[in-house]
């Protein structure tokens, strides 16, 4: 803090990558490869569902062999055991330069960090916010935490994330995220990852932050998530807040007027937890 009372901003460095096979590449393939990725992510959103509903066309339409194929693969994909891959996160460091991603950690403040987990014991709940229609961001942090809060002595700062349970059921989906550590957000589940001396980072406004979601702005939903404050309490972990600058400016809703009410978006998540999302990138 400086002598007028105001905290001292450190300078917005660029992330860079540092994997190995991906400095390999050339610049243009990269980012050709970074981009493919994200678009493959972003329309699971949209090939799950269409892959749900191509069963049912099949069944209505007597093609039982092939109902009963897709039917039996979808759900091999959506029990296949969830495992970490670790290479996994580091192959995200390719989206640095297509999002523009960038951090203020110093090498000083990493440093100062690293000690007071290792000396101290501590562990981390690190809610991040905003939740944004399609949380790349998350994909972003797990290869930066990896990559920059870490050093040799301690290793990293990386535990397992948790996140909505129904996403645990979806094909392919849980599978990518299950690379990341990702866990259901049940409060047993995370109560016994950070009891055992992992950190936990997690979206916490979880569908309901989606309906905030909209280029240039900046919302937080946290009035009723009061879980996490329970598990610091009884795990002893800090209760860390995290904003993502830009989490909101990657993609537009459908909301118009005449189009909100077909898609029961409001009547979905007070019964079900779930919704409908119809948007497009910027």
């Amino acid at each position: 803090m400086g002598r007028t009372g105001v905290y001292a901003l450190h300078p917005l460095l660029d992330c860079e990558i540092a994997e190995p096979w991906l400095l390999r590449l050339p610049p243009r393939l990269r980012d050709a490869l970074a981009w493919t990725a994200l678009t493959g992510v972003c329309s699971l959103y949209y090939l799950i569902p269409a892959a749900y509903t191509a069963v049912f066309y099949l069944l209505l339409t007597g093609r039982i062999t092939g109902a009963a194929t897709s039917a039996a693969l979808l759900v091999a994909l959506s029990v296949v055991p969830m495992r970490e891959w670790p290479a996994f996160r580091r192959a995200a460091q390719a989206f640095y330069p297509v999002l523009r991603v960038r951090h203020n950690s110093t090498p000083e403040r990493v440093e100062r960090l690293m000690q007071e987990w290792h000396e101290g014991g501590d562990r981390y709940i690190l809610g991040m916010h905003p939740h944004g229609v399609v949380p790349l961001q998350a994909f972003v942090w797990c290869a930066f935490c990896d990559q920059y809060l870490r050093n040799e002595a301690w290793g990293t700062l990386y535990g397992f994330g948790g996140m909505a349970t129904v996403v645990t059921r979806l094909p392919v989906l849980r599978s990518l995220l299950g690379f990341l550590s990702g866990k259901p957000a049940r409060y047993s589940v995370l109560k016994r990852g950070l009891t055992a001396g992992k950190n936990l980072y997690m979206l916490p406004g979880g569908l309901a932050e989606i309906f905030h979601a909209a280029p240039g702005t900046h919302a937080a939903v946290w009035r009723s998530r009061r879980g996490l404050v329970r598990l610091a309490l009884e795990t002893g972990a800090r209760l860390t807040p995290v904003y993502v600058f830009g989490g909101n400016e990657l993609f537009y809703q459908v909301t118009h007027r005449m189009v909100e009410p077909f898609l029961f978006r409001a009547l979905l998540y007070t019964t079900y937890k779930t919704s409908i999302l119809v948007y497009s990138p910027l």
